[in-house]
């Protein structure tokens, strides 16, 4: 999908920050699964949490994936996933699953070819209650994303370290070229 474009990269790097300004100035995002799931599976004790059953959760977010990715088919115009389906080989990766079904829907569901990357940012780094990784295991799951989506033959679009509304700029200044 042509107009399918993925915003990824380690956890606490400016991604939902940059969600949020990028709806401000209209452009459709998708938000990534793993906060909504971790949020509904915790307001009923369920157990798709990573501590709990980490192959639930990725499942759960995988399925997820594929349900806005279906969802907006239609669509024509430009379309912000913040991750995208081939992510969810990097959480599988992280908890020790295997592979191959994320592998196979990331191939399944293609994007443009372009994914924007947000780079390990320690100086804005926090946890929270869904986001429990030291920074230094955010960085290697960012790292290990790189290599995910290298491998699977999509450019890498690093994003510049600096405020979210700058880096909306470069983003709508490069869907404006597609």
């Amino acid at each position: 999908m042509q107009h399918y474009f993925i915003l990824t990269g380690a956890m606490g790097s400016g991604k939902s920050t940059l969600c949020t300004e990028l709806e401000k100035l209209h452009i459709p995002v998708i938000h990534e699964p793993a906060r909504q799931i971790l949020a509904e599976q915790r307001s009923f004790g369920g157990r798709g949490v990573p501590e709990i059953d980490p192959q639930h959760f990725t499942d759960l977010m995988l399925s997820r994936a594929i349900y806005h990715y279906r969802e907006h088919a239609q669509v024509t115009h430009p379309i912000l996933f913040d991750r995208g389906i081939a992510d969810m080989i990097g959480y599988a990766d992280l908890f020790g699953l295997d592979l191959q079904v994320y592998q196979q829907a990331a191939e399944r569901y293609p994007y443009h070819a372009t994914v924007f990357v947000t780079p390990d940012w320690p100086e804005i780094y926090t946890t929270d209650d869904e986001r429990k990784m030291t920074y230094l295991q955010a960085k290697a799951f960012g790292d290990k994303l790189r290599e995910i989506y290298i491998e699977l033959g999509y450019s890498l679009y690093e994003l510049p370290k600096t405020s979210a509304s700058h880096r909306a700029q470069f983003i709508i200044s490069f869907l404006q070229k597609q």
